[in-house]
């Protein structure tokens, strides 16, 4: 059975979905590669920098991260 995903993850999966973005395009705005930002996305990775940086960019609420 897959790991759930937290708040945190979901809500920073919707609003690349209702911003029309890939992953691709928030890592290019981060400053951080594809293939990290969706480990931070996806919840196989925790950086707390990574997921300020995501939350600021996407405008959504760091408080989620901590059922990481």
């Amino acid at each position: 059975m897959a790991r759930k995903l937290s708040p945190w993850c979901k809500s920073a999966k919707c609003e690349l979905i209702k911003r029309d973005m890939s992953i691709a395009e928030l890592a290019e705005k981060i400053g951080r590669t594809r293939e990290y930002t969706s480990g931070i996305i996806n919840g196989r990775i925790y950086s707390e920098p990574a997921v300020k940086l995501i939350s600021d960019e996407l405008n959504i609420s760091e408080t989620a991260q901590a059922q990481l």
